[in-house]
């Protein structure tokens, strides 16, 4: 991506550029001149080496001048387009950075051109008026990684050597031609976690003829009115179709219904065809201001709900030519591609035949990705030009965990997929003798094991290990696929539902986490710079108490005669802690004043995801009952690290000395004060992380439901007393990630992980 950081103001780029230009009048031989400019750009941008690749008639990408301060000479190493990561640079026309070539998704190894694997890379695109012309690239120890204004600096000398005369007689990559070709690692966001492996079907939206204006203004009214009275009674149908126990899914598609219905909407649309447009014109005049105008706001709710639009505005234009949805034959796997797409595009296909969604766009909140993971298919969104790197019948390998989509694997990284799945699998699925094992390690020390959950089709996995109950019921998912705000009777029944389908299993219950990411549709909005940071959580909740007041009435209704666990997230300081239990004090007093049959018991809890409140959690430990580990938001604000954000996501690992030095003194403090300790987070549901989580000390996880297998198998495999003795020793002394150590410690003892 190209950077928009200045050139740093101390850097004497023109007279860099201006002696590369008395290089390249010399004399002497072409190769010969472009290594001397190489020397140059390299010791004047502090590179250790400058590597110039230039494209060849069949479409490779060779190494034509280099210069490196340790390497006399170099092979002729050349790369496919779109093949390692100086083939992506010139696929698709952008500028790479990275600290470590090596974790680079397209990372392609080349003797010849370096002794080592791990290097920190600077590569731009030569971009002449005819096309991608080459790449020029530099590259240092990852001790020495480059500054963003490099970046610009080196945009800037690429720009001069692409239009060099003498570099015209080199074919050029026409981007908007070409294809790409070889395997690719293409990296996204994971919307939902899961491995899946198919055929690409990317999804056409309907296309039409534009007809500007109209012969009779009634007629297209009329005609308009007859395309939305259909296209809503479409909707009514597939609603009608859902399944019962699928009730997340029935409340999205009741609420895209409403958007349907929407007065404003449709009246936009008729007052343009009272100026004379074509009802398809009309609708697509309306579909434009929408879209500019929710890209001016730049809302993530609003990026969420835009899809919903998009969608209508097909499915309406469909319905204007009389043409109903005609999907085609879909392969046994399918892999949905597609630039954005709206929740019921997605249910017109046929949903036992998905095994998977990749979205170009689109945010984790988007009905679409809500309905994807009541659906349990994995999904990658927000990959950048993925319509120009994947076609329909291409194979591809979707990484819901890691957020990474292969496409056009070879056989090698194919097998491995394939082999990874058959593993998950045969991990995710208990035998009925692990099953009732208990859950303990090998020297019999009890491990607790509950359900993350967020939609009540999550809790069908209560018996798969079987859980001792859900120790993290997130509270904002229906809030936030409903058009209005849900009242007391309507969160009590849904409360109601959830602890019906847990069996009398306890339940925490975790207050509304809405804000910042996850703004609902029917709340006042604020911009915020870094939602993350922003108004979210508990401090939303203390500034409309209203909220809060509502949901814990709900609760304490629901809970009538049963224990009611109350988890606060988000606590920063401790006042927003007792400010919260003063509001649900309040409604318990009220509930006390009217009668209302009150829970058996009343708990409180706290999340540590927010590094402030570990100060003071002495004192936080004297008032609650319990705490939960938020290791997600822990994790990203302890490294100052945004998690859905590709480029720095994997730079650091939970499994540093630094994060678990910090996990095991939160852990000793809880323990000093008698207070339950459980772990929420991603952290929990993975083996490795988890086997980390018990040597330090955790004896409590709350999980993902897929996760349960794996989890159990790698307890009951475990000698945690070597464990314990191994990772703590680690611990004293530093080490960016102890996972290698980790994995080569549970081979050694045979533990399954």
């Amino acid at each position: 991506m190209l950077s928009t950081a200045p050139i740093h103001s101390e850097f004497p780029l023109h007279n860099l550029l201006r002696r590369i230009s008395e290089i390249m009048t010399k004399s002497q031989t072409l190769p010969t001149r472009l290594n001397l400019a190489l020397k140059t750009i390299s010791q004047d941008m502090g590179a250790e080496t400058a590597i110039l690749y230039l494209l060849t008639p069949d479409r490779y990408l060779e190494v034509y001048a280099m210069y490196d301060s340790a390497l006399l000479g170099h092979r002729k190493v050349s790369f496919r387009v779109g093949e390692g990561v100086v083939g992506f640079i010139a696929a698709i026309g952008k500028s790479v950075v990275c600290d470590n070539i090596s974790r680079h998704p397209n990372f392609l190894y080349r003797p010849g051109i370096a002794d080592h694997v791990n290097l920190a890379l600077l590569g731009v695109p030569l971009i002449s008026p005819k096309g991608v012309l080459g790449v020029l690239s530099l590259q240092n120890p990852p001790s020495k990684p480059f500054e963003e204004w490099r970046e610009k600096a080196l945009l800037e000398v690429g720009n001069f050597f692409a239009q060099l005369t003498e570099l015209e007689r080199f074919p050029t990559l026409d981007r908007e031609q070409g294809t790409i070709s070889g395997m690719q690692m293409l990296q996204g966001v994971s919307f939902n976690s899961g491995l899946s492996t198919g055929t690409a079907v990317v999804h056409q939206p309907y296309s039409w003829k534009e007809t500007d204006f109209s012969l009779s203004t009634k007629d297209e009214s009329l005609r308009f009115k007859t395309a939305i009275r259909n296209m809503t009674d479409s909707i009514d149908r597939l609603v009608a179709s859902t399944p019962s126990q699928e009730k997340e899914t029935q409340e999205i598609l009741a609420s895209y219904r409403m958007i349907a219905s929407d007065r404003g909407w449709i009246r936009k649309i008729q007052e343009y065809i009272q100026k004379g447009f074509a009802a398809e014109a009309a609708v697509q005049r309306v579909r434009r201001h929408t879209r500019e105008r929710f890209a001016q706001m730049g809302d993530q709710f609003l990026k969420a709900r835009l899809s919903d639009f998009e969608d209508l505005a097909n499915r309406l234009l469909k319905h204007l030519s009389g043409q109903e949805s005609v999907l085609e034959d879909l392969p046994e796997a399918t892999i949905l591609v597609a630039h954005n797409l709206g929740p019921a595009e997605l249910l017109d296909y046929d949903r036992r035949l998905i095994k998977g969604l990749v979205l170009e766009e689109g945010v984790h909140t988007a009905h679409v990705a809500i309905i994807a993971r009541a659906l349990d298919i994995p999904v990658v969104g927000r990959v950048p030009l993925l319509l120009t790197h994947v076609e329909s019948g291409d194979k591809l390998i979707v990484d819901g965990e890691q957020g990474t989509v292969c496409v056009n694997p070879d056989s090698n990284a194919f097998q491995q997929a394939r082999k990874n799945i058959t593993h998950l699998k045969k991990h995710q699925v208990l035998s009925q003798e692990l099953r009732h094992k208990p859950c303990q390690t090998l020297e019999s020390i009890p491990i607790s094991l509950t359900l993350n959950a967020g939609l009540p089709i999550d809790l069908h996995h209560m018996e798969d290990v079987p859980f001792e109950g859900v120790g993290l019921y997130r509270t904002e998912i229906p809030f936030m696929i409903r058009s209005s705000f849900p009242d007391v009777n309507v969160q009590t029944e849904f409360y109601k539902d959830v602890i019906e389908q847990a069996k009398d299993h306890p339940i925490t219950f975790r207050t509304l986490d809405i804000g910042g990411d996850k703004v609902v549709p029917y709340m006042w909005r604020i911009q915020d710079e870094n939602p993350v940071l922003g108004w979210r959580a508990i401090r939303v909740a203390l500034d409309k108490p209203a909220i809060l007041r509502q949901q814990v009435r709900a609760l304490i209704r629901a809970n009538a005669d049963r224990a009611l666990r109350l988890l606060f997230p988000m606590i920063s300081d401790i006042t927003e802690y007792r400010h919260a239990r003063h509001h649900v004090e309040q409604e318990w007093a009220r509930a006390q004043q009217t009668q209302t049959p009150l829970p058996s018991s009343l708990s409180y809890g706290v999340m540590i995801e927010v590094p402030s409140i570990v100060d003071q959690l002495d004192t936080l430990l004297s008032e609650v009952d319990f705490i939960s580990l938020g290791t997600n938001d822990l994790f990203q604000f302890f490294y100052a690290c945004d998690r859905t954000n590709p480029s720095v996501s994997n730079r650091y690992d939970v499994l540093s000395t630094s994060f678990l030095r910090y996990l095991y003194k939160i852990r000793l403090t809880c323990e000093a004060a008698h207070v339950p300790l459980s772990v929420c987070g991603e952290m929990a549901s993975k083996p490795i992380e988890a086997l980390a989580l018990l040597a330090i000390g955790y004896r409590s996880l709350s999980i993902s439901g897929p996760s349960a297998g794996i989890v159990k198998k790698m307890i009951v495999s475990l000698p945690l007393k070597k464990a314990e003795a191994f990772v703590l020793e680690a611990l004293e002394t530093y080490s960016p990630s102890i996972r290698p150590a980790l994995l080569a410690f549970a081979k050694r003892h045979h533990v399954d992980v």
